[in-house]
């Protein structure tokens, strides 16, 4: 079973190579991570003998039994149950959300199929983030996936997400959204990630939680909710320190949240969101050559450290939603705000970016007895008053070479229908988008007016059917994505750095289709998800990098690529002291067309670099009378690191284990749940995330050795 983790590639050369590396690979595992490898196969077939000694009058379907609730990353058109599309939904609980550090996303999002989160180990840069290879580009934020939180989109007109407004430790619900989906929300929507920091239930309460732990490590939370009537409030506040793994990668944030729930009455309610985020001194150490990791990982690349890089910001946020339902149907409109300010020092640029983002979006659906259908429209703007200057280091700047003020505009009409029939279902929608990116040159550099336009426009249908089976539910479903170049992207202009857009880059385009099951049987309380996928890209956005721009990265459009992949998903719960969950992806992902540049050249059937080809996420859960023991792992094949294929990050497999107690009463009112977390418990030696096509061959972004956490939580 664990041979076929890693498959060989198509060169003999290469073939033979491998072999060896996997033999090598295989041997030098120990006992425990085999045992752990096997348990999947073990369990599962200790369930296929359990289902064979079942009745048929015994069996009863899980399918039948996933929640009807409707969906917010489907602008709450679908439900788990009936979606004719790849979606996954998790949901924490209280303790969950206590019972652990939660200071990295990767740690809250391991369970979903094709969802892959790289923590860089580096605020200043954010996590990695791809969704079935979209995404894999990013050089910070994320990238080809629309993100939101508590109904307020953290991925503003041009594409751009940034997620360091949200604290992981507060997350509740996390909505994914698995393929391409502009026809929901529009621009960079190649997956949909919706999060809710909301809690399930606005009853007064109130707690604080303390942790700390290695690198320099330490968090302070506290919150609170209560109810006053028809209204309910919920308040979070938290702080975080950590000195980094590797030298000048300190971060320290304070973060806020707040929710306020109105029911006016049965048929009208009001929502209130809000966030804010003040990070002051954020350290960037960058990324390291083989040479430098094999010197030293917890190094600084030298130009990084010498130019103090970095970055401080500040963030906030506010978002209204009302909710009205009439004989005709239920309105639901949202209007929000976001104000960030970001100043940026890099070897290359000290840059400073102050933004104004909002927008509002209206949607009616009306529910009869064969057929739902929704209809909307959305619009937002962002305005980015960018500043770059020339950076000598130490926060010392020389001569200031953009000064433009850029103004992103987008407009959107959409709508969508499904049936409602017993067995077979029908699903589609259609959604038509405009976006103004326009350029106020307020530098004039040389004398030379440098202002500019660009307009993109794309229509993005979907549909999808779906079969309701006595073993779960079957769907096929295609969908279409679209992803414009970003501002900070089309402002790198590789020919002129003084401005501008550069005119040269256009959207990359998705199309996808998928087949898929899911469903169990809950009379063993197994669930399982299953999809394949095949997706074309074409103008495919690709970052570079030049001798002349240094660390700074580049953007063309680079041909068309294929992805094909397999998710599989399972879960199984055994009485009630033990759960087991397992998710595998194969991902294929190449370059259908050879490209020649001036800077590289690489060929048709390249992989696209940052995914492996094979990975493997599994958690073992037990749970012993009050007490919660978590045994995660995660086995990823090797991949390639640039376009070329020229580098490669090895493979690795690495162990994290948690410990807590589900509460310990002190009196009447106040219970303490205690919690210890070890991180990379095998003490493996690993990159845990790469930077793609990066310069001179500093590609990779080294994890830490075995890290250990404590801390408590208490509960009033």
């Amino acid at each position: 079973m664990i041979s076929t983790m890693v498959f060989p590639k198509t060169e003999i050369k290469k073939q033979k190579q491998e072999v060896t590396a996997i033999n090598d690979y295989l041997m030098s595992t120990n006992n425990i991570i085999r045992i752990f490898l096997l348990l999947p196969a073990i369990v599962l077939f200790r369930i296929s003998a359990d289902v064979s000694a079942q009745t048929a009058e015994s069996d009863t379907l899980l399918y039948e039994e996933l929640t009807e609730i409707e969906i917010q990353a489907t602008r709450e058109m679908e439900s788990e149950a009936s979606a004719p599309f790849s979606v996954s939904v998790v949901t924490r609980s209280v303790n969950d959300q206590r019972g652990e550090p939660g200071y990295s996303f990767d740690r809250i999002s391991g369970t979903v199929p094709g969802l892959w989160v790289n923590d860089r180990q580096n605020y200043a840069l954010g996590e990695r983030v791809s969704i079935r290879g979209m995404g894999w580009r990013t050089a910070f934020g994320v990238r080809g996936i629309y993100v939101l939180m508590d109904n307020i989109p953290l991925t503003v007109p041009d594409g751009q997400t940034v997620m360091d407004v949200m604290d992981p430790a507060m997350v509740r619900q996390l909505e994914v959204i698995r393929g391409p989906s502009s026809s929901f929300w529009g621009n960079a929507s190649g997956g949909t990630l919706f999060l809710s920091t909301e809690p399930a239930t606005f009853e007064p309460s109130a707690s604080a939680r303390i942790y700390g732990g290695a690198f320099d490590t330490y968090s302070a939370q506290v919150s609170g909710s209560f109810r006053e009537g028809p209204r309910g409030y919920h308040l979070n506040a938290s702080y975080l320190h950590r000195g980094g793994y590797r030298n000048h990668s300190r971060h320290e944030a304070f973060r806020l949240t707040g929710h306020m729930n109105w029911e006016w009455d049965a048929d009208r309610s009001l929502s209130v969101s809000g966030a804010f985020v003040d990070a002051p001194d954020t350290r960037h150490p960058g990324s390291l050559s083989e040479s430098a990791l094999e010197e030293d990982r917890r190094q600084a690349a030298a130009n990084f450290e010498e130019a103090s890089a970095g970055k401080s910001w500040r963030q906030g946020q506010l978002g209204v939603t009302l909710r009205s339902s009439a004989d005709y149907g239920e309105w639901q409109g949202t209007v929000y705000g976001v104000s960030r300010s970001l100043h940026n020092p890099l070897p290359f640029a000290d840059i400073e970016v102050d933004r104004l983002s909002g927008g509002s979006r209206i949607t009616l659906v009306n529910d009869n007895r064969f057929i739902e259908w929704a209809a909307g429209a959305d619009a937002a703007i962002q305005s980015d008053d960018r500043r770059n200057y020339n950076y000598t280091g130490s926060y010392v700047r020389d001569q200031k070479t953009i000064d433009q003020q850029e103004t992103v505009l987008n407009g959107a009409l959409f709508a969508r229908a499904r049936t409602g029939w017993d067995r077979f279902n029908i699903s589609g929608g259609l959604r038509a988008d405009a976006i103004r990116f326009e350029s106020d040159d307020h530098l004039r550099f040389g004398g030379e007016d440098r202002s500019g336009e660009r307009t993109f426009t794309a229509v993005s249908p979907s549909v999808g059917v779906s079969l309701r089976t006595s073993a779960g539910l079957a769907y096929v479903n295609f969908g279409t994505s679209f992803e414009t170049p970003t501002t900070t992207e089309l402002v790198n202009d590789p020919d002129d750095v003084t401005g501008g857009f550069n005119p040269d880059i256009d959207p990359e385009r998705a199309r996808g289709v998928e087949a898929g099951f899911r469903g169990g049987v809950s009379a063993l309380n197994l669930s399982y998800d299953v999809a394949a996928f095949r997706m074309n890209v074409r103008d495919q956005l690709v970052s570079f990098r030049t001798e002349e721009g240094g660390s700074r990265d580049f953007y063309r459009n680079a041909g068309s690529t294929r992805h094909d992949g397999v998710e599989i998903s399972l879960r199984w719960r055994r009485f009630s002291i033990m759960e087991l969950s397992a998710n595998y992806n194969w991902s294929y992902f190449t370059f259908r067309e050879t490209v020649e540049t001036g800077q590289v050249t690489f060929p048709e059937g390249n992989r696209l670099p940052g995914i492996p080809e094979h990975r493997l996420m599994s958690e073992l859960h037990l749970m012993p009378g009050n007490f919660r023991v978590s045994l995660s792992m995660e086995l990823l094949d090797s991949y390639y690191v640039d376009n070329a294929n020229t580098a490669v990050n090895p493979a690795y497999e690495v162990f994290h284990l948690r410990l807590r107690h589900n509460g310990i009463n002190l009196n009447e009112q106040v219970s303490i749940l205690p919690f210890l977390t070890v991180n990379n418990l095998a003490d493996a030696t690993y990159n845990s995330s790469v930077s793609i096509n990066a310069f001179g061959g500093r590609y990779y972004e080294p994890a830490p050795g075995r890290a250990v956490y404590a801390g408590f939580s208490l509960d009033l």
